[in-house]
């Protein structure tokens, strides 16, 4: 039996659903990422330390919807660990204006993320890649060996990293394989700088915060869930302003559009989008534990408090939380033994139990929370133009 169905009140805490067993695998998933990562090292070093070494270099990453939003939250440790210029771009963006997107004389590294590996942009962007650039490499990151990114791995510019087959969700929004391929994409450039011993730690403490969230916080989640709310914001600093991207289009898939979301960085957010609350707006604060960063993130939360809206606000936190101005707190009460980007990783999670809850409770199934087929698994009806790029002015 589900954990998660455990807490939620229903008929429905009895039948198998893909979409929680996914979620609460993937402490387990991440070990494993760890483990085959491990085992293929000699192989990725082989690939990245001549592009390292080259300082033309320039890297994009690339995918499309959730997909994406991995490369907004790994960018960071590519920049750290590779010292060159790191961009996060959506395919979407490269298929229409990839010239305009990519300098094209420089050496680039195109690293693709896809669960299917068969959405018609994927494909797209890396044909491109080839295409337009004077010398390009692709690192393809996916779950599906199947995929059409994956058969790629026969060409001498590409290397492709498979994940483990639990990481391939079966529902329709992305959860397991995103975090994972999220924490593929943090693990592979430190593999080139960092001594494994260090990384299995970090591992290790992202799989155990992982747990407590699923077993120790879920009830709270739940109690989240059922608030009244049809708007939710996710908020978060540098590797969680990817992350809090992520989270805001995991509820809303999962509700149908019933709950609608938004996202900003905590300063962005005072800069006009805070226009947006309301009482019926649930308030999510994913605190970075960096401390320096922490102090902005807690003025934007005490400003929010003296505002006279009566809306819901739910911490994830790895500190103290400010909790007379807090609705929900999951608080992990470390003392910052997680690095930031294994932190944001970790920060994905509560979306997707809320995503889970609300789904339940308005009454669509979490698997295919889109009855009506507005959204699917794999995005269809999606044509390739050649020539696509805009005219010369």
């Amino acid at each position: 039996m589900s954990l998660l169905l455990n807490a939620f009140d229903s008929k429905e805490k009895n039948i198998d659903l893909f979409t929680s067993s996914e979620i609460e695998r993937q402490p387990s998933t991440w070990k494993k990422v760890w483990k085959k990562l491990q085992n293929e090292a000699g192989e990725l070093l082989t690939f990245l330390n001549p592009l390292r070494a080259n300082p033309e270099l320039n890297i994009a990453l690339t995918g499309a919807g959730s997909s994406a939003f991995i490369g907004d939250t790994v960018s960071s440790a590519w920049v750290k660990d590779f010292g060159c210029p790191v961009h996060a771009i959506p395919t979407t963006d490269l298929v229409t204006h990839f010239k305009s997107r990519i300098a094209t004389s420089k050496p680039l590294l195109l690293i693709s993320f896809a669960r299917s590996g068969n959405s018609p942009e994927s494909t797209a962007a890396v044909d491109k890649a080839n295409q337009y650039c004077d010398e390009v490499y692709h690192l393809i990151i996916t779950c599906n060996p199947d995929g059409a990114l994956a058969q790629m791995e026969t060409k001498d510019n590409t290397h492709v990293f498979l994940l483990p087959p639990e990481a391939e969700d079966q529902s329709l929004a992305m959860t397991n394989s995103f975090t994972s391929m999220a924490l593929a994409a943090t693990l592979i450039p430190k593999i080139v700088t960092d001594n494994t011993a260090s990384l299995a730690r970090q591992v290790d403490l992202l799989s155990e915060y992982g747990e407590e969230v699923i077993n120790e916080f879920s009830t709270m989640l739940y109690e989240a869930a059922q608030t009244d709310f049809n708007r939710i914001i996710f908020l978060g600093s540098g590797p969680n302003w990817g992350i809090a991207k992520e989270s805001h289009l995991k509820v809303q898939e999962l509700t149908n559009g019933n709950v609608v979301g938004k996202f900003d960085s905590f300063l962005g957010f005072r800069h006009g989008p805070k226009a947006i609350i309301n009482d019926e707006t649930l308030l999510v604060y994913l605190l970075s534990n960096n401390e320096a960063t922490n102090r902005y993130e807690k003025d934007l939360i005490e400003q929010v408090a003296q505002h006279d809206v009566d809306l819901t606000t739910l911490a994830i936190t790895e500190s103290d939380c400010l909790d007379s101005q807090i609705d929900f707190c999951l608080n992990l009460a470390q003392e910052g033994n997680i690095r930031e980007d294994f932190w944001a990783i970790l920060c994905t999670l509560p979306a997707q139990i809320i995503g889970l809850y609300k789904c339940l409770l308005l009454g669509y199934s979490p698997d295919n929370p889109s009855p009506d087929g507005t959204i699917s698994r794999v995005v269809e009806g999606v044509t390739i133009y050649d020539n696509s790029e805009p005219l010369a002015q």
